[in-house]
């Protein structure tokens, strides 16, 4: 809920603003206010060749209370409160993100506290359907073997690359007790757009695209894909729909603090050295991390609010839409010249999915074009599934 949406409360003749109206209008206000001030103690702060979506990955409830502030009151300590963590960050005077991005993400924060988690019965699962769409590179036969010299490829950098879009769909079923028996249901690849005759030609020597079944049922025993091991004996992987850690990955949210300053850094020592940059590498896990639809919602809270304090974010498309859901998307340019961007409904804090955006041109794709994203839905289903029919839309 954002200043206007108080407001609202206590007077009915203020007009409705859309959450990105109020985000600019805000962050006017402060630069007016900047401008203005005459001493400004924080003026000086300052601010391969494939693409595959990731692998997915209780604490006591939080409650939004405003005792003892009138309505206008709480909007108005709720401002100071994003402005403070915005100038001071996480680990000194080194700022945050965008204000306009802060405000959309701290609103989308506070939506989401005032939304509660669909509660899953005995018997019943949350399926988590996830479809992504993402750039492949490939070569021809043809064109590699024209390229060989005594029977070797000495470099494939001189071989013509074709590209092509791959789309892949997923769906977890996680069941009310999340020790029992979880399924999964994996679908072949598919052709999602191909750029004239040989990127078309490409994707059909792909055959992860045109041989096998249509689909996989998986069965996950406790949320983690079991393994046969040559010989004889059985080994479970790593948790689905959790957070990545050094060397794994975990489901135990509990081990993750709320205060989203101290979950930001905890995030910066769970991704260590990885990534381009520290602060990009974050926004990475925040958006693999929501991606995998099982985070609580006063985590994914708390990750909206951590987003906020990363250097560097901003909105960067006020209407971006994934799969049929509008939402702003929010991201931070990498000095690879790609771009992580998480895309959000800052009035009811839904997470709608993420997308990778090329800064200079990739193949075929131009300047501020996606080459990946992933959506994400969620529903309660009263059964597991059975067979691979979703497959087939």
């Amino acid at each position: 809920m954002d200043e206007i949406s108080l407001l609202r409360r206590a007077r009915t003749d203020i007009p409705e603003r859309p959450p990105a109206s109020v985000a600019r209008g805000r962050a006017a206000l402060f630069a007016q206010i900047e401008a203005e001030t005459a001493y400004a103690p924080f003026a000086a702060v300052g601010d391969d060749t494939s693409f595959a979506p990731l692998p997915l990955r209780r604490r006591r409830r939080r409650t939004v209370a405003w005792t003892g502030f009138s309505a206008l009151g709480a909007g108005a300590a709720l401002t100071v409160a994003l402005v403070a963590g915005n100038v001071f960050g996480v680990t000194g005077w080194h700022g945050g993100a965008d204000p306009a991005a802060a405000d959309a993400l701290n609103a989308a924060a506070i939506a989401t506290l005032e939304v509660t988690d669909p509660s899953v019965s005995a018997g019943q699962y949350l399926r988590v359907r996830t479809d992504a769409v993402y750039m492949t590179q490939a070569w021809l036969d043809e064109d590699v073997d024209a390229a060989r010299v005594n029977g070797v490829v000495q470099d494939l950098g001189t071989v013509e690359a074709q590209y092509y879009m791959q789309g892949e769909q997923l769906e977890l079923f996680r069941p009310a007790n999340h020790n029992d028996t979880w399924w999964g249901i994996q679908c072949r690849a598919r052709v999602a757009q191909t750029f004239g005759p040989k990127s078309e030609l490409a994707a059909q020597q792909n055959p992860s695209m045109t041989q096998g079944p249509v689909g996989h049922l998986i069965e996950l025993p406790g949320g983690r894909i079991k393994y046969e091991l040559p010989g004889g004996g059985i080994e479970f992987g790593n948790p689905v729909g959790g957070f990545t850690v050094p060397g794994g990955a975990s489901d135990d949210f509990t081990q993750l603090p709320l205060e989203p300053g101290e979950l930001l850094t905890e995030i910066y020592r769970l991704n260590g050295e990885s990534g381009r940059s520290r602060d990009g590498q974050a926004l990475v896990w925040i958006a693999d991390t929501l991606r995998g639809g099982a985070v609580p919602a006063e985590f994914r809270a708390a990750m909206y609010q951590a987003a906020a304090l990363i250097p560097g974010v901003t909105i960067t498309d006020e209407q971006a839409t994934l799969n049929g859901a509008t939402g702003i998307a929010i991201g931070r340019d990498e000095a690879d010249n790609f771009r992580q961007e998480i895309i959000i409904d800052p009035a009811t804090g839904q997470f709608i999915g993420e997308r990778h955006v090329t800064l200079e041109g990739y193949g075929p794709a131009a300047v501020g074009d996606p080459i990946g994203w992933t959506a994400v839905t969620t529903e309660i289903v009263e059964a597991a599934p059975t067979d691979v029919s979703t497959c087939s839309e």
